[in-house]
């Protein structure tokens, strides 16, 4: 049985192909629900044909599904898309409702009920909702949805045994209000009751799918039903969630909780701005400093190059003949720029790694603590102004600490079109730390002017390529509508577990596609391919005024980025050379390794134009940058 079916009756036992779904609003505590259910390891990965991460473990001789966090069933969104499939392909759902919130969490309860999923309601966080002097009468509310209600507190455990016994009896109403509007569909349409819902509200994949597909009046996106028709569906919806939060819930008068005062403060202008400044100065004060110079200068400077590297060497000198057949092997395995058996390791372990667990930590930490939608409602106008919602801020941010895992949290923001646009912008002008880092002690010989120019330029593209990519990409910026979570302490455990699934899961995919760059990159350089491209960028090297050596530069630069800085160092250049070629590396293309992550995340054809489109802009911007200054000097 699936939950297309409309069947009100509960799990089948024994069953190890069952299915169970987890759904519920951001921050409604599914992610600690599933840690306390789940206690083997989480098979964390995108859902086929999107970048939106589910995870799955067993439970029993069930199959329990952590969707994304939703506020409804539909596909306006991928996330929702990707919940909505989920839901359709399961036995059973079990819906996390934040009990703080059961004005705005009741919708989707109402959602699945009408779309007849069997389904078990979690009104979760009872703890907190006690401690706001709210009394819920959870009985009441059973008896007003027809399916089974278990209070819990996920943080401690409360109710969750409650929760396992009661799965058995996930059922749904067999009748709903919302089944009158079945007769305005087409005669002969072949659906289940979850996909006659998902039709008169105008679900247009669901009408594909169902061979019922049409546009609406309007001339708008919606199938079949007029716009007018799905809005009055959602008003029925809510006229329902209100009658029976007003029946179950009872709110004494009390004074108002400091996380509520707090989050008032997020969100006005004259102190979110400088408290989200604050915060995203931390974040990268944490991934760009703290991690990406320190943690990893140390894993790097120490561990791997004074005993890892020269040990591994060793070992592989012993083993290989000093010549022959073993030559391309030995320089497949050891050489200085991608050897498989030290610098891809290195790279792995001891720069990847220590980067994909702070990134992890920090964004589970914001996400549990509730402040993630408050940050992007606060830089939401700012980012507008370049194609984006204010979801691109994180991304954009830890950019300059590690673009790799920048391109990674882009999953973050709301549409494929500005997940594109963020990506791009990645590539083309957010240098990274260890890049900062380098480039950051070179304009400190050439004086504060060189900085100024220096930020001037990047600020200048980084401003010029978003809106072009604005204008010129189809569709438009999605508006950012956020229902914003209860602020509160992030949990450890929770945080420290996902981190810990995602972390493995990440490498177990990175690890795999970074090594296989690196031993095509590593053959290039051994039949003298990489000396060929150095070659070819002597007339572009000669455009900007700098000597053919700059090309191997580059070259580097396609490696690592803050290679390509290094590399500089090496060169007697003068200090109009010296900006110039800062400003061209800065420009160039993203290092082997997020490329790689762009390929991964947003498919060939993306990654080709980010990559063709950082060699054309670094190269004009930097001709643009070396005429102005001819003529200056």
């Amino acid at each position: 049985m699936r939950a297309t079916e409309g069947a009100d009756g509960g799990l089948a036992s024994g069953d190890a192909e069952t299915s169970v779904a987890l759904v519920g609003a951001p921050n409604a505590g599914k992610s600690a629900l599933f840690g306390r259910l789940t206690a083997e390891y989480a098979d964390v990965s995108n859902y086929p044909g999107t970048t939106v991460e589910t995870t799955a473990a067993a439970l029993g001789s069930l199959r329990l599904t952590d969707t994304p966090g939703v506020h409804g069933i539909s596909s306006f969104a991928e996330a929702e898309r990707v919940t909505r499939a989920a839901v359709l392909e399961a036995d059973a759902v079990v819906n996390v409702v934040d009990a703080t919130r059961l004005s705005r969490d009741l919708f989707v309860t109402l959602q699945l009920l009408d779309m007849g999923v069997p389904t078990v309601v979690v009104l979760n966080m009872m703890d907190e909702v006690e401690a706001d002097g709210v009394a819920i009468d959870v009985d009441g509310l059973e008896a007003a949805l027809g399916v089974p209600v278990v209070p819990t507190v996920t943080v401690t455990g409360a109710g969750v045994d409650e929760l396992r016994d009661r799965l058995p009896e996930a059922s749904a109403p067999e009748s709903t209000p919302i089944d009158s509007y079945y007769d305005a569909l087409p005669d002969g349409v072949d659906a289940t009751r979850a996909e006659k819902t998902l039709l008169v509200e105008g679900d247009e994949p669901t009408a594909r799918r169902v061979g019922a597909s049409g546009l609406a009046a309007d001339g708008g996106d919606a199938p079949l039903a007029a716009v007018e028709e799905r809005e009055a569906v959602y008003r029925e919806r809510r006229t329902r969630v209100r009658s029976i939060v007003d029946d179950v819930e009872r709110v004494a008068a009390s004074e108002r909780a400091p996380e509520e005062r707090l989050g008032d403060l997020l969100l006005r202008p004259a102190t979110g701005i400088p408290i989200a400044l604050a915060l995203l100065a931390a974040v990268f004060y944490v991934m760009g400093v703290v991690v990406a110079q320190r943690v990893v200068g140390y894993a790097e400077g120490v561990l791997f190059a004074r005993y890892y590297t020269p040990a591994v060497e060793g070992v592989v000198a012993d083993l290989l003949p000093a010549s022959g057949w073993a030559a391309p092997v030995e320089f497949l395995l050891v050489n200085d720029n991608l050897g498989l058996a030290t610098v891809t390791v290195r790279y792995t372990l001891g720069v990847l790694l220590p980067l994909v667990v702070a990134f992890y930590l920090v964004i589970g930490t914001l996400e549990d603590a509730g402040v993630l939608p408050r940050l992007a409602v606060v830089t939401d106008r700012g980012l507008g102004r370049i194609g984006l919602s204010g979801r691109a801020v994180v991304p954009l941010i830890v950019g300059m600490g590690c673009v790799t895992m920048a391109v990674v949290s882009t999953r973050m923001v709301g549409s494929r079109r500005e997940r594109l646009i963020t990506t791009a912008l990645l590539g083309l002008a957010i240098p990274c730390s260890a890049q900062i880092g380098v480039i950051a002690g070179v304009l400190a010989e050439l004086g504060v002017v060189w900085w100024g120019g220096y930020l001037a330029v990047l600020l200048g593209v980084l401003g010029t390529a978003g809106i072009a990519l604005d204008r010129t990409l189809p569709g438009r910026r999605d508006a950012l509508i956020e229902q914003l979570p209860r602020l509160r302490l992030p949990r450890p455990t929770n945080v420290a577990r996902k981190t810990a699934n995602r972390t493995a899961a990440f490498l177990g995919e990175a690890a795999p596609l970074f090594g296989a760059t690196a031993a095509a990159v590593s053959t290039l350089d051994y039949v003298g391919a990489l000396d060929a491209v150095i070659g070819a960028l002597r007339p572009l090297t000669a455009a900007l005024g700098l000597p053919a050596s700059f090309g191997r530069v580059l070259v580097l630069g396609l490696i690592r980025r803050d290679f390509a800085a290094t590399g500089m160092t090496d060169l007697a250049l003068s200090a109009s050379q010296t900006f110039v070629g800062l400003v061209v590396v800065t420009l160039f293309v993203p290092c082997i390794l997020t490329m790689a992550m762009v390929l991964r995340e947003r498919g060939a054809r993306s990654a080709l134009l980010v990559w063709v489109g950082s060699w054309a802009t670094a190269f004009a911007v930097g001709g643009g940058v070396a005429a102005v200054l001819e003529v200056i000097a």
